[in-house]
């Protein structure tokens, strides 16, 4: 058994049926072992190491798994760079293992060296250099169950050639050695019920409470404990990007999203609020700009290094959203609830669009359509003004059916994550996907497009074509003096319908809900993906 049939071996024994990768000299020993196990365990060759890095990323948030991310030494590496970063913005375990050069030649300047750990420190949970073979077993294990303890985040192990290929004796049984070092994000205690009390306290003292829901919501499966203790005492329930979806769209306590591009009467009534409860979130400055001063703040977070750091709360609370939520509602009576604080749509501001009024009705038209026609499908986004028109206007009716880019903010992330979310469908609740893309973030990851023809993915891809890079090119409006460069409307897209078709799959252009929904009916009754150019 060789180092790298034991990386298999226990990425098997774990659980884990998919990887994503790139393969390369230094790896070419894992990738044998991959061979060799290839009826246990799938792997996906993606067409760049980005694209795979954002495929594992996917497929971990929407089933909830461990995803696993293969590159060798040097630019395969280096590529996952972004990648690590997005994952570790927004919370996602996510095992990246890289190759290297021979133990004997780091530090020489070899042929694809890169010090991979030593880049990553800063956007990894945790990550490890292994130096020794008899090692290898304890340092990956120990990454894996790192990656979603506490606070979930990507690790890196980084894995010399020469011990990918070391033989170990006839008869070698790893030993799993218990390694008690702390993870970056520590052990989350467990909340009293006094600090619950107190939270109880505050509510009820309160007038015109708001809950901030944050992606902690769904990271600690906290959606059914908000939802009813927002029931219960008739409080108004906000969300970062990462919660879209927390209160189906259409429940009368749903404002939707709050901060930079949310929804004008979520952040009416955040500003209006005596109380506001902020539920696994950061508090980054695309959302704290929307507090004004003289409010009671809860800030309930697993993290403790998050508390305090950007807001001043009232209360901090580090603990599981899921466990405080709990310990709240059975101390929360139910008998002062508070009576609605004026109509949701009284206080949408008349002009406040993402594209323009007439782009924004045809858009809201497609987001409808695509639940209507597909029904109960996982919607992965780039990043730019699609983005926050898809947390503003697509009718999401289930919490965890969003998954994008928040922290990071990573142009290019759609078509790779919707790769593994697409993977991860066969065993989750949802029944298909849908990316939403705009034409500047297409344009970054389109070769992927060879991928989803590669693994005879189907999935709905819309690019909303505006013809421009929308949210750089409206900063340039509001703080530039219109000055526009590099973002204006004469440059020229290639044709995305040709383009899909060039790479074997469907592709249509859409200028109007007619020839939306006869491109959706076409693609519902095809059998591979297809590509919308939505042309706004």
């Amino acid at each position: 058994m060789t180092g790298s049939d034991l990386i298999v071996k226990i990425l098997i024994e774990s659980g884990v049926k998919v990887c994503f990768g790139y393969p390369g000299g230094a790896a070419m020993p894992l990738y044998d072992s991959l061979y060799k196990n290839r009826r246990l365990i799938k792997h996906i060759r993606t067409s760049h190491e980005q694209g795979a890095s954002h495929a594992a990323d996917g497929y971990a948030r929407a089933s909830g798994k461990l995803g696993v991310c293969i590159a060798t030494s040097g630019p395969g590496a280096t590529n996952l760079v972004t990648g690590i970063a997005t994952a570790f913005s927004d919370s996602s375990h996510v095992l990246f293992i890289t190759a290297n050069v021979n133990s004997s030649e780091i530090g020489t300047d070899s042929f694809q060296e890169a010090d991979i750990s030593g880049i990553t420190t800063p956007i990894c949970k945790y990550n490890w250099t292994v130096r020794d073979p008899y090692m290898l077993s304890q340092i990956l294990k120990k990454a894996m169950r790192l990656s979603n303890e506490g606070r979930p985040g990507p690790v890196l192990i980084d894995v010399p050639h020469d011990i990918l290929s070391f033989e170990y004796p006839k008869g070698y049984i790893s030993e799993d050695i218990q390694d008690e070092s702390e993870s970056r994000t520590p052990y989350v205690p467990e909340v009293s019920y006094e600090t619950a009390s107190e939270i109880v306290k505050l509510i009820k003292a309160s007038k015109k409470p708001v809950i901030i829901a944050g992606g902690g919501v769904g990271l600690s499966g906290a959606y059914k404990e908000l939802s009813e203790l927002a029931h219960k005492a008739n409080i108004h329930v906000a969300s970062t990007l990462m919660a879209c979806g927390v209160l189906p769209y259409d429940d009368k306590l749903s404002l939707g999203m709050v901060g930079a591009y949310g929804n004008p009467e979520a952040l009416k009534f955040v500003d209006d609020a005596d109380l506001v409860i902020a539920v696994g979130m950061r508090f980054s400055n695309r959302t704290h700009g929307a507090l004004s001063d003289n409010k009671t703040i809860i800030h309930i977070d697993s993290d403790a290094s998050e508390l305090g750091k950007n807001v001043k709360a009232t209360l901090t609370v580090c603990g599981d959203a899921k466990s405080v939520l709990c310990k709240v509602l059975e101390l929360f009576d139910g008998k002062e609830q508070f009576s609605d604080i004026g109509g949701r749509m009284s206080l949408v501001k008349k002009g406040d669009y993402l594209f323009s009024e007439v782009a924004d009705s045809l858009v809201k038209d497609v987001f409808f359509m695509i639940r209507e026609k597909l029904g109960d499908v996982c919607v992965v986004t780039d990043v730019g003004v699609h983005q926050m028109a898809t947390a503003r206007l697509y009718p999401f009716d289930k919490p965890g059916r969003l998954i994008t880019s928040g922290g990071f903010g990573t142009m290019g992330f759609g078509l790779g994550a919707d790769i593994g979310v697409c993977l991860a469908s066969e065993e989750s609740s949802f029944e298909g996907t849908v990316l939403i893309t705009g034409d500047g973030s297409f344009r970054m990851s389109l070769h992927e497009l060879a991928s989803i023809k590669e693994n005879k993915i189907k999935t709905l891809i819309v690019v909303i074509n505006n013809k421009s890079l929308g949210m750089v090119r409206d900063i340039q409006k509001k703080s530039f003096g219109r000055r526009y460069i590099a973002t204006d409307a004469v440059y020229r897209n290639p044709d995305f319908r040709t383009v899909a078709r060039a790479f074997g799959l469907a592709g249509f252009v859409a200028r109007n809900k007619q020839d939306f929904e006869r491109a959706l009916d076409a693609y519902v009754s095809g059998n591979k993906a297809a590509v919308i150019d939505l042309r706004i």
